[in-house]
């Protein structure tokens, strides 16, 4: 059996396809697709490499299409949907003369607009003569993201309704669980995503912020500056889509940029923990890694077999500061291993991934090689494809 998870080299975002089923019958989803360059650097040609295995197998849809039993977007910023955007963008150029070579059976993607029930206020910001007072990285940039990543989602979801894909099935509107417990989902070859994240709650409670906080803005008793606090430390943190992959006895946690202590408090009302701890085969660390999202605690209480981070150094991620967590949160003899998309990259990347390995000599660091489009842990049979 397959149950494999590989984290592409997404440059400082996330795209990750997890394996399963069989070497003769494989099955695939895909996670996020990554910042600018993503697409045809690394997810494309991995794609393709599928397509032609599975059509060796006789696994390809009616039209010769890679089928994929999902595509999810974790959440909306530039550097996980960019990448699909620039394959919908490609599919849709190529509909008139060819019929598109992948398809997935449904998309989860929680867009800003029904998250929020946001009416297009934000977009509406794009001409906030505000904006150009603001300083440096909080202000212009910060503001011109959170309204870029808005529009990035907008324009996924017009353009996966006109290749005709299911979106969010089997849920009725939104990806997200209830509040007493996580929402099981089956994606085939006895492999189930258990949605921890959003929850029913925190949707709820960023609603009825967002509101006030567009009243407020258009009352003129707030500025775009306000607008991109509030997104930097609420509905980007909480509109992560967290999924628990089990297939039998094998768990990946698969966290998104979701925040440490939204994703405890989520696996706690999804009663998944025992004494208050959970250890799982395969943990996705969160936001690549950045000692922002994470504290102590996190890793206390959620330990793995595997942990992988994908970064490329960018913003410092990942953080020597979040991989010490890591270390000191494992007893002395414990069997572990840490895998990164990067050994080298921004922010003298190399000489801290170097440093950490003299440090930590008896760390297993495990990287991906220069030439390799990915990462891969197995956790059952190597895919062999």
């Amino acid at each position: 059996m397959l149950f494999s998870l590989e984290a592409l080299r997404a440059r400082h975002g996330d795209s990750l396809l997890l394996h399963y089923g069989t070497a003769d019958k494989p099955l695939a989803l895909l996670i996020d697709g990554g910042p600018s360059r993503v697409y045809g650097d690394a997810l494309k040609p991995r794609l393709q490499q599928l397509r032609t295995a599975f059509e060796q197998r006789g696994r390809l849809g009616g039209d010769g299409e890679l089928v994929l039993e999902l595509l999810m977007v974790s959440h909306l910023d530039d550097d996980h949907i960019h990448g699909l955007l620039d394959l919908t963008d490609e599919l849709l150029s190529e509909a008139e003369t060819t019929v598109p070579w992948v398809r997935p059976k449904t998309l989860w993607h929680n867009s800003f607009e029904e998250l929020t029930g946001d009416d297009g206020g934000v977009l509406s910001l794009a001409g906030d003569d505000s904006l150009d007072a603001l300083p440096g990285e909080t202000g212009v940039q910060q503001s011109a993201a959170v309204v870029a990543s808005v529009g990035q989602g907008a324009k996924l979801r017009n353009e996966a309704e006109q290749l005709r894909w299911p979106i969010n099935k089997p849920f009725q509107e939104l990806v997200r669980a209830p509040d007493a417990d996580g929402q099981d989902v089956g994606v085939g070859g006895d492999v189930t995503l258990k949605v921890l994240a959003p929850r029913d709650a925190q949707v709820e409670l960023l609603r009825k912020e967002w509101k006030e906080q567009m009243e407020r803005i258009r009352n003129k008793k707030a500025n775009a500056a306000s607008l991109a606090a509030y997104l930097d430390r609420s509905p980007y943190n909480l509109s992560s889509i967290v999924c628990l992959a089990k297939h039998g006895d094998h768990t990946m946690l698969l966290t998104g940029d979701a925040r440490g202590d939204h994703i405890l408090e989520a696996l706690d009302k999804a009663n998944v923990m025992k004494s208050g701890a959970l250890h799982v085969d395969v943990l996705k660390l969160p936001h690549h890694g950045s000692i922002r999202n994470v504290e102590g605690d996190f890793f206390d209480r959620v330990t793995a077999d595997h942990y992988v981070v994908s970064a490329d150094g960018h913003h410092g991620n990942p953080e020597t500061e979040t991989l010490d967590l890591i270390v000191e949160s494992r007893d002395a003899g414990d069997e572990y291993a840490i895998h990164l998309t990067n050994a080298d990259g921004d922010d003298h990347l190399g000489d801290r991934v170097k440093a950490f390995q003299a440090a930590r000599p008896k760390v297993d660091l495990r990287c991906r090689a220069d030439d390799d489009l990915s990462v891969r842990v197995d956790l059952g049979d190597a895919v062999p494809y």
